[in-house]
């Protein structure tokens, strides 16, 4: 069995086994009966509260866990003495956290679409990108910090920024499915390059730059690290 193979099959009985897994099962089912008894929503903003205000702080929870694995107790340093890049320590642990993640996700999506309907996978798929962005400043600001905090903390700003995104990003707001002009979009009632709704796609593709530039910078500084 390959390392990877490994070290995967104990970061997913960590899992199951910890905290964060505990309380958010016991949240799902919690909140899918709450919103099923008062369905006080429209398809936009529910779409928008799971997937752009609660599965973004959701997911720096599960990112911090990860890499508070390895970085917190230091570990990391005594596994660069084997012969493994350093790149990939930082990407294996992006890629459990995101299967933890999506995984997690799917499964909510399941359980809402016979409520929703299809416009509820296509919320999922259009906040993938915010996803990738909060990623990438979980993940510089845990290297940078030789800490899980650092990034939990980055992470935090970050989602605290995107619920007043408004105010303070404008057009660089994460937070849209609550608008109607973006569930048209999402829906294919405008065109996908139309000149009104350009804004949308540029919005989207400025979080994945930023993610992977961030990550980039994560794995740089990772390389040029001394332990």
């Amino acid at each position: 069995m390959s390392g990877l193979a490994i070290r995967l099959r104990i970061w997913i009985k960590l899992w199951f086994t910890s905290f964060h897994f505990i309380v958010i099962m016991l949240l799902i089912p919690f909140g899918g009966y709450f919103i099923h008894i008062f369905q006080l929503y429209t398809v936009g903003s529910l779409s928008s509260m799971i997937y752009e205000k609660a599965a973004l702080i959701l997911f720096v929870f599960i990112l911090q866990w990860c890499f508070s694995i390895d970085f917190d107790s230091k570990f990391y340093g005594q596994l660069i003495t084997y012969s493994i890049s350093r790149w990939k320590l930082i990407v294996e642990r992006l890629v459990i956290s995101s299967l933890i993640f999506f995984t997690l996700l799917c499964f909510v999506t399941l359980l809402l679409t016979p409520l929703t309907g299809s416009f509820i996978w296509k919320g999922l798929l259009f906040s993938i990108p915010v996803y990738i962005g909060i990623g990438g400043t979980v993940v510089v600001a845990t290297v940078t910090g030789n800490h899980s905090l650092g990034g939990g903390f980055a992470g935090l700003i970050f989602w605290m920024i995107s619920l007043n995104g408004g105010a303070l990003l404008l057009y660089l707001n994460p937070v849209l499915l609550d608008f109607p002009n973006v569930y048209k979009y999402i829906n294919g009632n405008s065109g996908f390059f139309s000149i009104d709704d350009r804004w949308i796609l540029y919005n989207r593709l400025f979080y994945i730059g930023l993610g992977v530039l961030l990550s980039i910078l994560a794995v740089f500084q990772f390389n040029r690290k001394s332990f």
